[in-house]
């Protein structure tokens, strides 16, 4: 039996994933998983762009509004969830539509992905202590030394993930990407990959423009709540190391002024969209819909629709 297609709608931050996805599964009968990595804990939606109320009861989502902000989660244990809730609705014969722009978290649906071993806190408690006196530096330079091919996949600062494969190492003697090679897990589906591609300029403008929107519907509250009034911290809740959070509480500290983190909060997204683009654009499964702002949102649903239709993502249900 031919195993089963799997529709993926990608790309970068505001690009229109969200509004296009609703459009696409209310025409396909799909369900959304959402493959973003801040959206689904609880109580952060303006600044993780949430979809609205409206759009999560049009349409059944799943990993939104699902996690405490507390509560620690991985690309790794999210591949395992996800794959088990597509497997499910696959065999009940319905459409998964996995929507997402974190490239990890995609990842984890479409390429081979391990677990790992469990969680050791004592050792993540030695790692954090010498975070804190040596500077996360210190480690990403030991994971170098260790691992210079997983190293090279982890942004200087990514502290969860440094933390993680050092923690591996420490448990195993075995450097995280040879363990990887080693427990190799192919999805046991076909992903059908789409992108939607904006010209650079207009992405931007389109970024810079729901920066502001989310300052207008509270972004500056909701952040409030969370770090002063929970008293979270990114240590804590590692979603509010998120470019929007971030500069936020810069300005709630006092830290810069108003001017100075919008001018933050829009630099450091369109950063994010670049880093999104680039990571996507290495893929080759990926077929890129060019999209601009002279077509509707339904238009580009349609596009997509059409490419999904085509290659017969219903063949191989369950």
């Amino acid at each position: 039996m031919a195993a089963p297609k799997v529709p993926f709608l990608v790309g970068p931050t505001a690009s229109g994933k969200t509004s296009v996805s609703i459009f696409i599964a209310r025409a396909l009968g799909a369900q959304i998983i959402s493959a973003d990595s801040r959206q689904c804990y609880c109580d952060l939606s303006i600044g993780t762009a949430k979809p609205a109320p409206e759009e999560l009861a049009a349409v059944p989502h799943y990993f939104v509004d699902c996690l405490n902000p507390e509560e620690l989660f991985s690309a790794g244990e999210f591949g395992r969830q996800a794959r088990a809730k597509i497997k499910e609705l696959l065999e009940a014969g319905n459409i998964p539509l996995v929507v997402g722009g974190s490239g990890l978290y995609v990842s984890a649906l479409v390429d081979d992905f391990f677990e790992g071993p469990s969680a050791d806190p004592d050792i993540r408690d030695r790692l954090k202590a010498r975070a804190a006196t040596e500077g996360v530096h210190t480690l990403y330079e030991e994971l170098q030394r260790i691992d210079p091919q997983a190293a090279g996949k982890i942004m200087p600062g990514d502290y969860r993930r440094i933390e993680r494969a050092l923690e591996i190492f420490i448990l195993t003697g075995i450097p995280i990407s040879q363990i990887r090679k080693q427990q190799a897990n192919p999805p046991p589906y076909t992903p059908v990959m789409v992108g939607l591609q904006w010209p650079r300029q207009q992405l931007y403008e389109r970024i810079n423009t729901r920066c502001l929107q989310m300052l207008e519907a509270g972004l500056i509250e909701e952040t409030r709540r969370l770090v002063f009034d929970r008293k979270l911290t990114p240590e804590l809740c590692n979603a509010l190391d998120s470019v929007g959070y971030k500069e936020t509480t810069q300005y709630l500290r006092g830290e810069v002024d108003y001017n100075e983190m919008v001018r933050l909060f829009q630099r450091n997204t369109r950063h994010f969209a670049k880093r999104q683009i680039s990571w996507f654009s290495r893929d080759p499964r990926i077929e890129w819909v060019e999209v601009d702002e002279n077509v509707s949102v339904i238009e580009i649903a349609n596009k997509v629709s059409k490419i999904y239709l085509s290659l017969d993502i219903r063949s191989g249900l369950i």
